[in-house]
């Protein structure tokens, strides 16, 4: 009777084993057919922003961070703050990408609207699994978190995005749509946030938090990911396809260029202000600017592309700079200066990556980044969970006489002593995040990618 029972459980196992296997092989296949159409700058900045998680998830003593490697507790913006809203940013990047594969590959917007569903249920189940780990320091399962707001900004913005490619919208003018909406939005939320001033007591994303969630969320005082945050974060993905939008900015063909004849006063009669102002005047009227714009789409694809991306970084930057004067750099609400602000890093940090791995087509070195970058949320939550486990093996500090977790341990008696205790702990981070990048070698080298 055993022996039956398992037979079948093997059987069963092998079936889905096959399954499985096949579907990864199908993925793989797929993959490499429409290779072409990945932006490898976009997988690059994942990879370098999965590293950089890493070394955060992997301080050694959680009681002795930096400051600086920690979420703002209100107002404000340190480096730890830019994590999340960069994953948001890229996630939104690559949704254009997404779409055009699948519908290439045969996928009615009906298959691709299901796959996206699958795909954010999947994540927020992920997300819900993730908060499970830290247990003992939140004491609740977080209903809201770092993967249920991606889970739920993906399936709401690449909806909109199919919405409007159904209506027909160019992709051209998609770009501009989405700043619109993503400015609009962020507004709103932001307005809302601090209606009842700057200060976290009094903030309304707070009080719908602790009455709604009640006791499935964070005990910490503000809730970097509650309910309204999530929601208030959709900007940030919108920015992003904007982003993709420019990346995916198909020429425009027999585009008719307008032809205008400038004057050069000042060159041919000599220095006046009079000849100065007619000069000025021949350049900025409106046939000199439609001229300007007609012969600027005949140029190179990707110079357009760069062109836009400086612009719309450095119009993001000094909006959020002057907006900064009466509204706050806050990640917890995600206000409208924090968004903008992080997207103009973005737009800036894109330009670069585009024009070094897109168009130059530079490889040292970025293999494996970007092969991290195409499995970032099993690198992620792996890496996560063994942290975490770790953590669990007891050790005897010689120095406190104390049990410790083995990452306390460790940091504890061999780098605290060294270092002091500001940089023990991001020391030790470092120095794990480098042996995890060895060890990731192995994705690069057996061609893996794990992803939902």
């Amino acid at each position: 009777m055993e022996t039956n029972e398992t037979n079948s459980l093997k059987k069963l196992l092998g079936e889905y084993y096959i399954k499985i296997r096949n579907y990864y092989l199908n993925k793989k296949r797929i993959d490499q057919e429409y290779a072409q159409l990945r932006v490898e700058s976009i997988d690059l900045l994942r990879g370098i922003a999965v590293i950089f998680s890493i070394f955060l998830i992997c301080q050694g003593l959680e009681s002795k961070v930096n400051p600086k490697y920690m979420i703002s507790t209100w107002n404000g913006m340190g480096f730890a703050d830019l994590l999340l809203p960069f994953f948001i940013l890229i996630m939104g990047m690559s949704i254009p990408f997404f779409v055009k594969k699948n519908h290439q590959n045969g996928k009615s917007v009906s298959e691709i609207s299901k796959k996206v569903f699958k795909r954010s249920v999947i994540l927020f189940i992920i997300g819900l699994f993730y908060s499970i780990l830290f247990l003992a320091s939140n004491k609740v399962v977080r209903l809201t978190g770092p993967y249920q707001l991606l889970a739920i900004n993906y399936v709401i913005c690449t909806m909109i995005y199919l919405g409007f490619l159904k209506l027909k919208i160019k992709n051209n003018a998609l770009t501009y749509v989405f700043i619109g909406i993503g400015t609009f939005v962020s507004l709103i939320f932001t307005a809302i946030a601090f209606k009842n001033g700057y200060s976290i007591e009094k903030s309304i994303f707070l009080l719908v938090d602790k009455t709604i969630l009640n006791g499935f969320s964070s005990n910490s005082l503000a809730n970097p990911e509650g309910i309204l945050a999530t929601f208030s974060a959709v900007p940030l993905t919108m920015y992003g396809l904007a982003i993709g939008c420019i990346l995916n900015k198909k020429p425009i063909e027999n585009k008719k260029y307008i032809k205008y004849k400038r004057k050069r006063m000042v060159k041919e009669h000599g220095w006046s202000f009079e000849n100065l102002g007619a000069d000025i005047k021949s350049w900025i009227n409106l046939k000199s600017i439609k001229s300007l714009l007609s012969n600027y789409y005949r140029l190179n694809n990707e110079a357009k592309k760069i062109i836009n991306l400086l612009l719309m970084g450095l119009g993001f930057y000094i909006v959020s700079k002057i907006l900064g004067v009466w509204i706050p750099l806050n990640r917890n609400v995600f206000s409208i200066t924090f968004v903008m602000r992080v997207s103009s890093y973005m737009f800036f940090i894109e330009t670069i990556a585009y024009v070094l791995f897109d168009i130059i087509g530079f490889e040292f070195g970025t293999y494996l980044l970007k092969r991290i970058g195409k499995n970032a949320i099993f690198v992620i939550l792996f890496i996560s969970l063994f942290h975490r486990l770790l953590n669990l093996i007891k050790i005897k500090s010689i120095y406190t006489g104390t049990w410790m977790g083995f990452n306390n341990w460790f940091t504890n008696d061999f780098i605290l002593p060294i270092s002091g205790a500001d940089s023990a702990s991001a020391i030790y981070g470092i120095a794990v995040t480098l042996v995890w990048v060895l060890i990731m070698n192995l994705l690069e080298k057996y061609e893996l990618k794990i992803n939902i």
